[in-house]
């Protein structure tokens, strides 16, 4: 785990578990006293520098849909909303952003090469 803090706020970064090339952005929090002022995006863009300098491919995040300032800092810092679902914790809708990774028109795995995976050499066995 990855703290970052300063007087914006502050965001935690994790590698997800298993895929270590991909940043789970989260703890993302502005005082409320500091709102309304350019912060969260000041601060979002530090964390942008920290996923590169950690050199990430892909970074995702979560937010509540009714979060309508985190959802703006997030558009203006180029992340897109990839899912969205019923969070049975919360009741309410959570959304999916995403920075980095292919461009859709990319996505299509039919075209993509098929890269052949080496085969273990055999060992014979003594009889």
């Amino acid at each position: 785990m990855s703290r970052h803090s300063n007087h914006f706020g502050a965001f935690e970064i994790d590698s997800l578990p298993g895929q270590s090339q991909v940043a789970v952005c989260h703890a993302f929090v502005v005082p409320e006293d500091r709102r309304g002022q350019g912060h969260g995006h000041r601060l979002k863009h530090l964390q942008e520098i920290e996923l590169d300098l950690q050199h990430y491919d892909l970074a995702i995040c979560t937010v509540a849909a009714t979060n309508v300032r985190q959802k703006s800092i997030l558009e203006k810092a180029g992340w897109k909303r990839i899912a969205a679902f019923r969070n049975r914790r919360s009741c309410e809708i959570t959304e999916m952003w995403q920075r980095g990774g292919l461009p859709d028109e990319e996505l299509d795995i039919a075209h993509l090469p098929v890269i052949p995976q080496p085969t273990p050499e055999r060992r014979s066995r003594p009889d």
